[in-house]
């Protein structure tokens, strides 16, 4: 049975609608053991020939059989494993990876020894024996053109195929490393099928068992020069069955482990190439870690809202008639049910947040008592009124300064408090939190109740006494709670008053005023009427004071805000140990006349506020998938060109016959190993720009699972580009994409 057997063989070029024949009628039949001289004048049809038997070329007529199977219904993969099982090649025009060393270039055949001592030991023979051994760590590119022959042949000899096909392998030489090179030839392949085409018969002539001429694309003559060696075939045939019955048992652990060894190889071929993908993938990483920080949507607008602040253990009551609650009624319902705490006004704990303007940064803060944020705090938690301890993002560092702010002035709605601690946190999604004593905490918020929103006082001054009655009315509109003012002290502050003594007692004083908050969807008045006994002068107010403005105590403020909730606030809050107590609770109240909800409770809110905030949400999404997808595209148009480079050495690898699998492992490996540099410095800016703090305010802080998504959304998106890139480049025929691949 022959090895190789060409029955009626044709093939036909067709180019811009000229068709030409390129060889017509082979009938040729090849064994282990011959030395086939193919003869023939420049496009004869020589390298067609070699080409079609190679696989790297079509036939149109006729059939190609090895050892007896005909291949005419063979894709692309059956010729590549047909490549990789039977045939070597040593071309004309070298095709040599240029970007591989002499030792990658010889090891890239071996990979079918697993052993890399014995591999390495392997491929360092062969490129002795072809007089290499000075050129081992050159690349490619350095080598001069018999070097680079020499180290081709040195590859195909290291493959160990049946089949060796060279075109004019010493076309490049000297005459005298040609001869050397075809006794080579002929050693090695003492018990393989050579086929060599070359223009010069008589370099072969002494070694050859057979020579074939092509003239015009046909067999001119077929001679037998010399016998071959088939006794040896027979008990090599037996060995290579035994070799590849092994191979084939662990081919995918084989396969994978090979391609993971190319990959490194290509990573490391082409230096300038891997750092531009490398920085491509980096500007990629960023790229999508700033999309998915500047577009980052608050996830939990999807669901349902809590209807007030969840705080542990709380339960919010009211009376399902909806009457008052004592004070009296309040204490002995706290006691009954053994509470923690409880709030008479709650009001505050849902609606405590302040809007601040700190030089030219806009921010809220969210006020609070009694929490603790941890023991690395800088100073120490407020012990008096009029002391706040700051929580704050470090993107506010810059203001408060580096240790904080311990023992300055804070101003918060108009009053001015010691700040004793701060601490600094990098999650800008969290609010920014002051602290303050429970009492300054209602005091707080009581006074953001009148300075906030509308205010106005309006004073009447009236006098009977003197020489000219006296009836003036002055409207103030902003009223301002002072700490530098006691008990229930007011100040005025306006200059139509001025020409008036208003120590004198004969001129009475009289006003009122009021200040309108709305909240959990109802409109609260507070008001406070005042006489002389109230007005006091201040020193310190009279240097400071702005004109019109009405400055109170903290207590007229407490006291507009008792008596604006005394008569209608029917809401109260309780505190348990617990949320599992505080339910337990509920369900007790709820079936004693009153209506008890946690803190968590959530419901369907249906609004156009809600509905808009959906929406917006939904649109910030369609754009981050848009910004992804525009990332993706960017990434393949630039690796499209990047890709391209290794074309001739795809083209190269499977010529060779190394597996299409190892190949594509190969090329993925190799993106995946340039994406390891962007995935090392991609936290380390992600650190720099969260604990910087003027970068800090720049983008949202990301969670793990943030990261985890960009990480795998980029492993997804590599994998992807690799996989299009692969394809296309697979796609075209491996005599396409060499270099001289033109029919000859």
């Amino acid at each position: 049975m022959a090895l190789l057997k060409l029955k009626d063989i044709g093939k036909i070029y067709v180019s811009e609608g000229n068709i030409a024949v390129g060889i017509r009628g082979i009938n040729l039949s090849f064994d282990k053991g011959e030395f086939v001289a193919i003869t023939g004048k420049s496009g004869s049809g020589k390298s067609t020939l070699l080409n079609i038997i190679s696989g790297m070329d079509s036939y149109e007529e006729g059939e190609l059989y090895v050892e007896n199977n005909p291949t005419s219904h063979y894709i692309q993969s059956d010729w590549e494993e047909y490549r990789k099982e039977y045939i070597s090649f040593i071309f004309q025009d070298y095709n040599i990876i240029d970007s591989f060393t002499v030792l990658q270039n010889v090891e890239l055949a071996l990979m079918n020894i697993k052993n890399k001592k014995e591999r390495r030991a392997r491929a360092l023979e062969l490129i002795d024996r072809v007089g290499l051994t000075d050129r081992i760590h050159h690349k490619g590119s350095q080598l001069s053109g018999g070097q680079k022959q020499r180290t081709v042949i040195a590859r195909a000899l290291a493959k160990d195929s049946p089949i060796i096909l060279a075109d004019e392998p010493t076309g490049n030489l000297d005459s005298k490393t040609s001869v050397e090179i075809i006794k080579l030839l002929k050693e090695v392949a003492e018990n393989k099928l050579l086929i060599v085409v070359t223009h010069n018969f008589e370099q072969v002539e002494d070694y050859a068992t057979r020579e074939i001429r092509i003239y015009d694309g046909a067999i001119e003559f077929d001679h037998k020069l010399r016998a071959d060696n088939k006794e040896s075939v027979t008990e090599n045939k037996q060995e290579i069955k035994e070799a590849e019955k092994n191979k084939k048992n662990k081919e995918f652990v084989n396969d994978f482990k090979d391609g993971l060894k190319l990959g490194g190889a290509i990573y490391t071929s082409k230096p300038k190439l891997t750092v531009f993908i490398s920085l491509l993938l980096l500007m990629g990483t960023l790229g999508l870690f700033f999309v998915t920080s500047s577009f980052n949507v608050s996830y939990s607008s999807f669901g349902d809202p809590t209807m007030f602040t969840p705080m542990d253990g709380r339960v919010i009551v009211t009376k399902d008639d909806g009457s008052l609650i004592t004070d009296e009624e309040l204490g002995l319902l706290a006691s009954e049910y053994g509470v923690k705490d409880y709030i008479r006004y709650d009001l505050p704990l849902d609606y405590g947040s302040a809007f601040l303007v700190l030089d030219d940064i806009y921010t809220n803060a969210t006020l609070c008592y009694n929490k603790d944020f941890g023991s690395d705090i800088i100073g120490r938690y407020p012990e008096r009124d009029n002391e706040i301890f700051l929580y704050a993002p470090i993107s506010l560092r810059n203001y408060f300064g580096k240790a904080g702010i311990i023992n300055n002035k804070f101003e918060l709605f108009s009053y001015e408090y010691d700040v004793v601690g701060v601490k600094y946190f990098y999650d800008n999604n969290l609010p920014f939190q002051i602290l303050l004593t429970k009492d300054a905490y209602f005091s707080a918020n009581y006074m953001k109740y009148i300075t906030e929103y509308f205010n106005y006082a309006d004073v009447l001054v009236e006098s009977t006494t003197g020489y000219e009655n006296i009836s003036h009315r002055v409207s103030f509109y902003q009223v301002v709670v002072s700490p530098a003012l006691q008990g229930d002290s007011i100040y005025l502050s306006s200059s139509e008053l001025s020409k008036y003594d208003l120590s004198n007692p004969d001129i009475k004083i009289t006003g009122e005023i009021s200040s309108n908050y709305y909240a959990a969807s109802k409109n609260y008045t507070f008001s406070y009427t005042f006489d002389n006994s109230n007005i006091v002068d201040s020193e310190i107010l009279a240097q400071s004071a702005e004109d019109n403005f009405i400055y109170i105590s903290v207590d007229v403020a407490n006291k507009m805000v008792e008596n604006a909730f005394k008569d209608n606030y029917v809401q109260f809050s309780l505190f348990f140990e617990n949320d599992k107590a505080a339910a337990e609770a509920a369900e007790k109240l709820s079936n004693s006349g009153y209506i008890a909800v946690l803190s968590t409770d959530t419901y369907e809110q249906v609004s156009f506020e809600l509905i808009l905030l959906k929406i917006f949400n939904i649109i910030t999404l369609c754009v981050w998938f848009g910004a992804v997808i525009f990332i993706a595209f960017f990434i393949n148009l630039c690796c499209h060109r990047a890709m391209d480079a290794f074309k001739a050495d795809m083209a190269i690898m499977r010529s060779m016959g190394i597996s299409a699998k190892v190949i594509r492992i190969g090329m993925y490996s190799r993106m995946f190993i340039s994406i390891i540099p962007a995935f090392v410095l991609f936290p380390v800016i992600a650190i720099t720009i969260f604990t910087v703090p003027s970068l800090n305010a720049l983008f949202k802080y990301l969670y793990w699972w943030h990261y985890l998504l960009i990480v795998l959304g980029m492993l997804i998106m590599t994998a992807r580009v690799a996989h299009k890139q692969i394809d296309r480049l697979f796609k075209e025929s491996v005599k396409k994409s060499l270099r001289g691949g033109d029919a000859k």
